[in-house]
């Protein structure tokens, strides 16, 4: 069994960049076989998490604000977004 594989995909600012983050990588992501896929949204402050199932990302949720994130891959995970946003935003 192969151990617990995640790719985290920080959106880019610019429209243009937002539109590879969004959909090119995600479909580079999906034909290697990436069972999870996190895409971190810093403008809208979300992370949206995706699962391969059956060689297709589904979305398994969009979290924001005081959400705790939900990941198949690492289901021990005790995190919230905010968390995660509060941290950069003191770096």
């Amino acid at each position: 069994m192969l151990p617990p594989l995640l790719v985290i995909e920080v959106v880019s600012p610019k429209e243009l960049q937002r539109d590879r983050d969004f959909i090119a990588k995600g479909s580079q992501y999906q034909d290697c076989g990436i069972p999870e896929y996190w895409i971190i949204d810093p403008e809208a402050q979300t992370i949206l998490i995706l699962e391969l199932i059956d060689k297709t990302y589904t979305e398994i949720g969009k979290f924001s604000g005081n959400d705790l994130v939900v990941s198949p891959q690492f289901s021990q995970l005790n995190l919230k977004v905010s968390q995660i946003f509060d941290a950069v935003n003191q770096a």
